[in-house]
């Protein structure tokens, strides 16, 4: 939000450092905190900071040959999915294609001043690109607990939650995660419709350019806010249940997260 100050999401800048219990004890906090650099040695974000031609050929040895299906919306959205003025239609479009035409559009688009928005949701990595699965991994997890990967340009996923815990893992680009605690629900405006961009109850409200006069409640959940500004390599724990808006704000974007349900996990000897 242009203008106000929001507070910082507490970083852990000494991970590695950290023994298991003390791992375990943070995940226990029940806040959202910032990994730094937890996953900058994964290959993904070498290749990423090396080129797109040297990303691009790093993912294309996993293509699996599968369909994917990603949203585009027009330049006059600014990077917004979102619903029209109407809220009758999304104000995206639907498009199917491979990986190597998602990379195409992706290396068409880098440097436009306003290109349109372009973004593939959450995908299994076993099923979409196998074989990555085992090199974007966080040891202290699970095997059991596998990754999805994210893909888009400048993009902005309007604030919703999920129902489990979650680390997401900046692989490519630079991300910016507004949260807000789960009691905040009745001042954020969310949308229980069944028909939602991501198929999650999102808050109607833009983060950007939000209108107080239409939703005077907002300004209570402003105060509550919490940012996260993540650069590749850079993890975010998010706990079950927060709401959180997630603006890609590079050219290309690559996140892989982290979905699990219940009790913290057990960690891997």
């Amino acid at each position: 939000m242009s203008g106000t100050q929001l507070a910082r999401v507490a970083s852990v800048d000494n991970w590695c450092s950290l023994s298991e219990a003390e791992r375990a004890a943070l995940l226990l906090h029940e806040k959202p905190f910032i990994i730094k650099k937890m996953v900058e040695h994964w290959p993904l974000v070498e290749a990423g900071k090396h080129s797109f031609a040297r990303l691009a050929e790093y993912l294309s040895q996993f293509d699996s040959g599968l369909v994917f299906d990603a949203m585009i919306a027009a330049p006059q959205e600014q990077g917004r999915l979102f619903y029209r003025d109407t809220m009758d239609r999304f104000n995206f479009e639907h498009m199917k294609g491979y990986l190597s035409d998602a990379l195409k559009i992706l290396r068409e688009l880098e440097g436009r001043d306003n290109p349109p928005a372009f973004y593939i949701g959450s995908k299994k990595i076993s099923e979409y690109l196998p074989g990555l699965e085992r090199e974007c991994v966080i040891g202290e997890l699970p095997v059991q607990i596998q990754p999805n990967i994210w893909v888009g340009n400048s993009v902005n996923v309007a604030t919703h939650n999920d129902n489990f815990e979650n680390v997401a893992c900046v692989a490519v680009g630079r991300r910016r995660f507004t949260l807000f605690p789960p009691e905040q629900e009745e001042n954020l405006y969310i949308t229980h419709r069944q028909d939602t961009p991501g198929g999650r109850p999102i808050s109607v409200v833009n983060l950007q350019r939000p209108d107080f006069t239409q939703y005077p409640k907002f300004r209570k959940a402003i105060e509550t806010a919490q940012v996260a500004e993540l650069d590749a390599g850079d993890a975010l724990y998010m706990p079950k249940c927060w709401w959180h808006n997630v603006e890609s704000i590079s050219d290309v974007n690559i996140l892989v997260n982290f979905w699990w349900q219940g009790a913290t996990p057990t960690f891997n000897e």
